[in-house]
C-alpha cells in the first residue's frame, strides 16, 4: 500500500526534559481526532522505556499503526518512508530549516544505516 500526500504542518516536539519525542507530518491538523478524513503520520520515541520508536498514521480512512520503519529518506521538501510490512510513504511537505534539522538528527539517532541513497 502506498500514502501520498502533502503535509501543511510539520512538528518536532519533546516533552519531560527530552524524555519524549514526537515528530508529525499532518495534512490538516485542525480536524477533530474523532472524525478525521485527512492523512498524518506520526513518530514517537520514549526515551524512559527504551525501545523501537512507534509509528501511527491516518491513511484519509482508518488509523493504523505498529509496523517499524525499514528506510527513510527526509529531503528539505519530502519525506519517503518505507515499514517492515511493505508499507509506504511519501509526503511532501514545507517546514523550516530548525525543524528539519530536529528531525534529521532524531531520524540518524534511532534509525542510523536505514535511509536509502
Amino acid at each position: 500500500m502506498n500514502i501520498n500526500f502533502t503535509a501543511t504542518e510539520v512538528k518536532y516536539n519533546e516533552a519531560i526534559d527530552g524524555e519524549i519525542v514526537q515528530i508529525s507530518f499532518d495534512e490538516n491538523s485542525n480536524e477533530d481526532p474523532f472524525n478525521r478524513t485527512k492523512h498524518y503520520i506520526c513518530i514517537s520515541q520514549n526515551y524512559e522505556f527504551r525501545g523501537e520508536p512507534t509509528l501511527e498514521w491516518h491513511d484519509g480512512k482508518n488509523y493504523d499503526g505498529g509496523s517499524e520503519i525499514e528506510s527513510y529518506n527526509l529531503t528539505k521538501d519530502k519525506f519517503e518512508l518505507e515499514t517492515t510490512d511493505g508499507l509506504s510513504f511519501k509526503i511532501y511537505h514545507s517546514c523550516s530549516n530548525k525543524v528539519l534539522l530536529q528531525i534529521q538528527k532524531f531520524l540518524e539517532q534511532e534509525y542510523s544505516g536505514n535511509t536509502k541513497s
